[in-house]
């Protein structure tokens, strides 16, 4: 059934109407000056013209907007789009729904490797045209951290956060970075944990300046995790485009507000994510809006705090009065100042966070309406280098537009009421959008058949016979395992030998990671054969999980195998996985070897295939 919905969602329907009329709309462009009455018509996917009086070509949809307000799409320049925001499994159509429902048109997504950025830019090409998943615009970064540095300590691999310590080894990870090109670079550059644990590694000056020089040098901005004012001053000098998260520590000076305005550093607050969950209090609009999942989180939330309600900690407490009052001292120094917000971190719903977080800035940075507005259009698309595109409306850009009941620009709260999007010219079904957002089954997802080899040694580039490439994960921590393969090559080895040091946490694990599909994000249908067979030796007892889509890690199923000092054929019946697979929506196989802390494992593969 999965494949047949993936096939049906993929099926081509007739593209949407691409010339529009919207009239007498309040017109607030983005540019800071005031709503004006106009109309605005889009062809082609931008806007043709914006005047009184406007002619409505022959054919063209005919949107009556009186009494509400048009303005450019929402950015929102922080978001983790694989992450639910309310702990469910990895749902990223549903979260690209969100957004749009929203009014958030354009969308930095931190929670993507390289080899991911391909798939995801051909499955949403062309959002909503032609049978394409409905999306925003998607800017698809590429990480890079310090080792020992925030954002390496998940146990997402080597792949998924690039490190580099000094300026030479960042120029080795832009090499590797680059070449998939990237939209934006997101640099973890600041450890400080905000007193609640141990710190991590930072960066340095000239590691991250290495990065930006190669990133600029390629058209590409880069972007930071930056939560100190120490941080900040190192990122500002660095010539890095945004400082993400906002100074947390101390208040900012004017030596920190002259290095930005020197460099030419902007400012992203995420002030969502920080604000005390224990007082947030939600717009009836904004609840309305929560899908059914995010809702029951907030009523579990809300029960458990029950005998502490608007109870937070001191820490937590100084935090958020530190974030608003340099939110507050970077407005009035006319700092640069985007919309970003974290979501996908628990409580962070996407979607409805870039608007909250609008909101935030008025309410904590002390902006009038129409300048949060302008920080969330305009803005944020300079922030990233595509002011000449779209962020305003404005002959020449592309038709990324929002009319809401209202004026937002004189009270920030007509935000939550959305009620037509455009993108690309594009009308968004909203009501469709929002029937699926409620669905409490997964998005169907592109599907590939399976044909039996997965890594047989035939390619001599590190890639498996599928075009995909194996990666390490492990445990969480900054202690965690590290796994090293080694494959074949010009050397003549006939496995792919593992070798996992184990790092210091209980249970320690490392994996190999095998997609099936380029960057895991299409299916693989494996429902055709029994189970997977390979080749193996090694020293003891080994597990294999299938990574699946719809599930948690902790869901996968799994199975152990044993392997001796002899190579010999190991074969695992899908009736052996302790869980029964779901066989049309596998994306990875995940060898785990397991050991003591501080140990070491090994084992060498070959021959992996699905038999029947």
């Amino acid at each position: 059934m999965r494949l047949l919905a993936a096939l049906l969602l993929l099926m081509p329907v007739p593209a949407l109407a691409q010339t529009v009329l919207i009239r007498d709309a309040r017109v607030f462009d983005g540019t800071g000056t005031p709503a004006y009455p106009a109309d605005v018509l889009v062809q082609d996917g931008r806007i043709a013209a914006v005047g009184p009086d406007l002619d409505r070509p022959r054919g063209a949809v005919l949107v009556r907007a009186r009494g509400m307000t048009l303005i450019p799409g929402l950015h929102d320049l922080h978001t983790h789009l694989r992450a639910s925001g309310h702990g469910g499994p990895e749902d990223m159509g549903k979260a690209w729904l969100a957004h749009l429902l929203n009014g958030v048109t354009t969308v930095n997504d931190y929670s993507v490797s390289g080899e991911m950025i391909g798939p995801i830019r051909a499955l949403t090409a062309r959002s909503g045209a032609n049978g394409q998943m409905w999306a925003p615009h998607l800017n698809l970064a590429v990480r890079t951290g310090v080792p020992g540095g925030h954002g390496t300590e998940y146990g997402w691999g080597d792949a998924f956060t690039l490190k580099a310590a000094t300026a030479r080894a960042a120029h080795r990870a832009m090499e590797r970075a680059l070449p998939y090109k990237p939209d934006v670079i997101k640099a973890f550059t600041d450890g400080w944990r905000y007193g609640r644990g141990n710190d991590l590694n930072d960066m340095n000056v000239e590691t991250l300046a290495a990065m930006v020089a190669d990133a600029h040098a390629a058209g590409v901005p880069v972007v930071t995790h930056t939560v100190t004012y120490g941080g900040a001053m190192d990122v500002a000098r660095a010539g890095a485009d945004a400082v993400v998260h906002g100074v947390a520590d101390v208040p900012v000076d004017d030596a920190l507000i002259d290095a930005f305005r020197q460099h030419g550093t902007a400012y992203v607050a995420t002030l969502a994510v920080y604000e005390p969950q224990a007082v947030r209090r939600f717009d009836p609009a904004e609840w309305a809006g929560l899908p059914p999942a995010a809702r029951a989180r907030e009523e579990r939330a809300r029960r458990a705090a029950q005998p502490a309600a608007g109870v937070i900690s001191a820490a937590n407490a100084h935090r958020w009065q530190v974030l608003g009052a340099n939110m507050a001292a970077i407005r009035a120094a006319g700092i640069p100042a985007g919309i970003g917000t974290d979501a996908g971190i628990g409580g962070v719903y996407h979607g409805q966070s870039a608007v909250r977080e609008v909101a935030l800035l008025v309410e904590r940075g002390g902006y009038s309406a129409g300048e949060a507005l302008v920080a969330a259009t305009a803005t944020s698309a300079a922030i990233m280098g595509q002011a000449d595109g779209h962020g305003t409306i404005a002959p020449g850009m592309r038709a990324d537009l929002v009319l809401v009941d209202g004026r937002p620009d004189q009270d920030i709260a007509d935000l939550w009421h959305t009620k037509r999007v455009w993108l690309s010219g594009r009308e968004v079904p909203l009501t469709r959008l929002r029937r699926q957002l409620e669905d409490t089954a997964m998005t169907p997802m592109p599907v590939v058949a399976m044909t039996g080899p997965i890594w047989t040694q035939a390619r001599s580039d590190g890639r498996t016979d599928l075009g995909t490439l194996p990666v390490d994960a492990s445990e969480a921590g900054a202690d965690h395992s590290r796994i090293a393969l080694h494959q074949p090559g010009t050397d003549g080895a006939d496995g792919v030998f593992m070798m996992a040091q184990f790092g210091a946490a209980p249970q320690p694990y490392a994996q190999a990671v095998v997609p099936l599909t380029p960057g895991a994000v299409a299916l693989a249908d494996a429902s055709g054969f029994a189970g997977i067979a390979f080749t193996a030796s090694g020293a003891g007892e080994y597990r294999l999980l299938l990574e699946t889509y719809g599930a948690n890690g902790g869901d996968w199923p799994a199975a152990t195998f044993t392997a001796g000092a002899q190579a010999a054929e190991v074969r695992l019946p899908f009736s052996a996985f302790a869980k029964a697979p779901d066989l049309d929506a596998l994306r990875a196989l995940r060898f785990q070897l397991n050991g003591q802390p501080g140990g070491t494992a090994w084992l060498e593969l070959d021959d992996l295939r699905f038999y029947r």
